[in-house]
């Protein structure tokens, strides 16, 4: 997969690049996802994430359980599964 970014984005910053892939493939795993995010959807994503500058300590420093990644609606093909998402992440940070 950093093989098909670096086609895209060519000489990305290593930091962005692996935590930005650790998310879309966690983002994957969401348990109920209608559909999950594909390749496209990740690059897109990158693209926002650079465009909006998005530092690369805001994808290192999260709390995967509790926080939705930045621009997550990118990552998600359709409305209901960036619900599901935001739904998954207030429940889990209402019980911690």
């Amino acid at each position: 997969m950093e093989r098909i970014v670096d086609v895209h984005y060519p000489g990305l910053r290593g930091a962005l690049v692996t935590e930005a892939l650790e998310i879309f493939f966690d983002v994957r795993k969401v348990p109920g996802l209608k559909k999950r995010p594909s390749t496209s959807e990740l690059i897109d994503w990158i693209k926002l994430l650079l465009a909006d500058d998005i530092p690369d300590d805001i994808l290192r420093n999260r709390d995967t359980r509790k926080a939705i990644p930045p621009l997550h609606g990118a990552l998600l093909k359709n409305e209901q599964d960036v619900h599901l998402l935001e739904r998954l992440a207030f429940m889990t940070r209402r019980e911690g």
